[in-house]
This record gives C-alpha cells, structure tokens and sequence, in this order.
C-alpha cells in the first residue's frame, strides 16, 4: 500500500510539474532575432510630415497615441547632466488599459513627434514629453503606445538615440490584461524584437516608455507577426501527459528494487 501511495503521488507531483511549465511556458514572451520577423508586416513612417503629430495617427493596420485609456500619465524626475531636476519623462507605471485598448493622444504639443534623420532608415516616430515643444528638448521622452487590428504573436523595431537609459515595454491583450511587461536596459540604438512562445497570436498592443538621458528614444521600422517560425511551439501539455505512462512503468521497477 505504501508503494502505491508512494506511486500515485510521484505521478500526481509529475503531471502537476509539466501542465504547470505549459502554462508558463504559453504565457511567456521570449527575445528574437528581429530578423526572424522578416515575413511580417512592416510599418514605416516616412509618409508622415516631419514635425508635431496630434491626436491618434493611424498607419495601414496600426494606430499609435500616448496611452490606453485607463492608463495613468505620471513623469519621472530624471535631470540631464548639469541641469537642475525637472519632469522630463512620461511613466505610464500605473494604471491598467481598459478592455478594448481604446489609444488616447497626448496633451497639444506633448504627444507624439516625427524626425527625419537625414540617412538611409530615414523617419522615425517618438513619444514627445510632457514639457512639449517643437521637436525640441522633449522629443524622445514621452511614451508611444500602439494597437494593432489584429492580435500578433510578435513585434519588432529599431531604437534611435537611445543612450544607455533604461526603458520599459508592456505587451497588452484585447481585453487590457498584461501579457509581459519588458525591462529594456541598457538601451542601445539598434533592433529589438519579442515573440510569444508557441505562436500565441494576441498582442493587441504595446506601450513603450523611457527615461533615457539626453536624447530619450524613436523607434523605426516597426515589424508586426502573426506567425514567427524562429520560434519552436512546445509540446502540447496532453503530448507530455501521454509521457506519464512510461515515467509511471519506470517508477514501477524502482519500487520494487
């Protein structure tokens, strides 16, 4: 009797252990090659003006703004070097997105701004901060924030003027709940791209913010996916569970030993 006991509860502690690693492992977000994107969607900005953008800008499937309504606008003290501590940066740190993911726009001036670069990768979009201004001071450090017509199972884009700061991207469902929220840092200029595991498609949207010293970030060549074969799906939790049969006969014979 005592085996026995001993048996079901090592095949009990065993199929709790793999359906509790499925269910991590669907629910996570992993860093990928942004090459590994390269059948997806790609948004560029290059026809928008280069300047102040108000209110909510749509490019083909994607909407951009400030925020989701239901997030709070805060701001970080993060004085720039020599300079007296002012709120730089918006932090979009509290407050979660109602269902929907309906995008707000900023304030007038303090909401979303478009730089040509002058180089090859040409335009690039950022989030203006909340002490506003004509592409000045305030370019780079306010928070963007997208929605997408359709639910993806990866993203991707470049970073420009990021300087060593820290920043922040949270991946939303449609309903507003927090797929991952990401630790981006130290930033670097260069490209960034995050798949789900499994191909689950349903990013609805993201937000990005930092706090970044001196420039604040743009991004570019944002790359949208339904689909990433870099990224191995895992093994079905019934695939496993039918595993459990043979770690059952194995724990069989060594009881009896």
């Amino acid at each position: 009797m005592k085996k026995q006991t001993h048996l079901k509860k090592a095949l009990a502690a065993a199929a709790l252990s793999l359906l509790a690693a499925a269910g991590a492992s669907a629910a996570s977000v992993h860093t990928v090659p942004y090459a590994s994107l390269s059948g997806a969607g790609q948004i560029g900005f290059e026809g928008l003006a280069e300047g102040l953008l108000e209110g909510v800008v749509g490019i083909g499937n994607v909407q951009f703004g400030e925020r989701f309504a239901g997030q709070e606008l805060s701001v970080s003290k993060a004085p720039r070097a020599g300079e007296i501590a002012q709120d730089w940066f918006d932090h979009l740190g509290y407050g979660a997105p109602t269902a929907g993911l309906s995008l707000l726009a900023g304030a007038a001036g303090a909401n979303l701004g478009v730089y040509d670069y002058g180089d090859a990768d040409g335009k690039a979009l950022a989030g203006i901060g909340p002490l506003g201004g004509e592409g000045g001071d305030a370019f780079g450090l306010g928070a963007i924030s997208a929605r997408f017509a359709a639910g993806q199972s990866a993203l991707g884009f470049q970073l420009r003027d990021a300087d060593g700061g820290n920043g922040w991207l949270a991946l939303y469902r449609a309903d507003g709940s927090l797929i991952q929220s990401i630790a981006l840092g130290p930033l670097q200029n260069g490209f960034y791209a995050f798949a789900r595991e499994g191909g689950v498609a349903d990013i609805a949207g993201f937000s990005l913010y930092n706090a970044d010293p001196f420039y604040g970030v743009a991004i570019d060549q944002l790359r949208i996916a339904g689909a990433v074969t870099a990224v191995p799906e895992p093994a079905s939790p019934l695939l496993m569970l039918a595993g459990l049969p043979i770690l059952g006969a194995v724990l069989r014979r060594r009881l009896r030993r």
